[in-house]
């Protein structure tokens, strides 16, 4: 079984153990409270199960690694709304099939993923289901990836960049455990369980820059090797973000978020070649509440 395929199926059970059992106490829920509103400033680290990359105008190669890193961000939510702005940071390091032949020095990676979103609550819906909703609107997406690789002296050093706009989406249902003495449920637990996507459908992307070991010994930029700005609808430019998320909110108002998330993105220049990648991330981040007064 291939790791996404786990990870998915990991996710599902997750969800399925939280939300299956004793839902008779979803009355008393978060959403189910007239104007409530929130908003937490968080932070957390991440950890990149898989990343892969590939540029077809430089090598057939794929390439593939883990990575560490961190993320923060602020969110403001209520019954009707609710506006995010995540980013991170992600460094590893990457090889091939070929490592060891073609590859002996490898290939280390930043990474830079930012979205935004505003997202208005579609009430009609989830009418008859307590507590689910489905949220709809608009999200930025924004993705940095810089390469090095020692091995090779015609690349060394690459950067580009993949950035677009276009709509949002989110199902989500809070949900309320009432207290039953066992050991999860010796207190009441209020948990949210969100699922978020986004498909930007325009937006500008600069390929990867091919620059030379010199090109940085004489203080060259890092964008020096002739990369240029670009402007593309879906299709020649594809983006789509996934992420599941679960919030466990803490009896002092402040809560903690495990998510697991998705990127996929891509660049079509026909006879240019193509450049993709995605990867797979999990991450805790720690969510201090700043909401105030209500």
């Amino acid at each position: 079984m291939s790791l996404t395929k786990s990870l998915r199926i990991l996710s599902i059970l997750l969800l399925s153990y939280f939300t299956l059992p004793n839902t008779y106490g979803q009355s008393d829920s978060l959403s189910n409270t007239p104007k409530y509103r929130e908003q937490f400033i968080f932070f957390g680290t991440t950890l990149n199960v898989s990343s892969k990359s590939r540029d077809a105008a430089f090598s057939p190669l794929l390439y593939e690694g883990p990575g560490i890193g961190g993320n923060g961000g602020f969110i403001t939510r209520n019954e009707q709304f609710e506006f995010l702005f995540d980013g991170g940071f992600t460094f590893g390091i990457m090889r091939t099939d070929l490592a060891g032949n073609t590859d002996t020095g490898g290939n280390i990676f930043y990474t830079v993923p930012i979205h935004t979103h505003a997202l208005w609550t579609i009430n009609s819906v989830f009418k008859g289901t307590p507590n689910a909703f489905l949220r709809v609107g608009g999200a930025v997406d924004f993705t940095g990836n810089f390469r090095g690789n020692f091995s090779y002296t015609n690349s060394a050093l690459n950067f580009e960049y993949i950035s677009g706009i276009g709509p949002g989406a989110q199902l989500g249902w809070d949900l309320h455990l009432n207290k039953t003495g066992k050991f999860f449920r010796k207190r009441d637990r209020d948990l949210t369980f969100l699922w978020t996507i986004s498909l930007p459908i325009m937006g500008t992307y600069m390929r990867p820059s091919f620059n030379t070991i010199s090109d940085f010994t004489t203080g060259a930029n890092f964008i020096s090797g002739g990369a240029k700005q670009n402007f593309a609808f879906i299709g020649d430019l594809v983006q789509f973000n996934s992420r599941l998320e679960m919030y466990y909110r803490l009896h002092n108002k402040n809560a903690f978020k495990l998510f697991y998330e998705w990127k996929y993105f891509a660049v079509n220049e026909g006879s240019s070649g193509n450049t993709q990648g995605a990867y797979h991330q999990l991450g805790l981040a720690f969510m201090f509440n700043v909401t105030g007064n209500k």
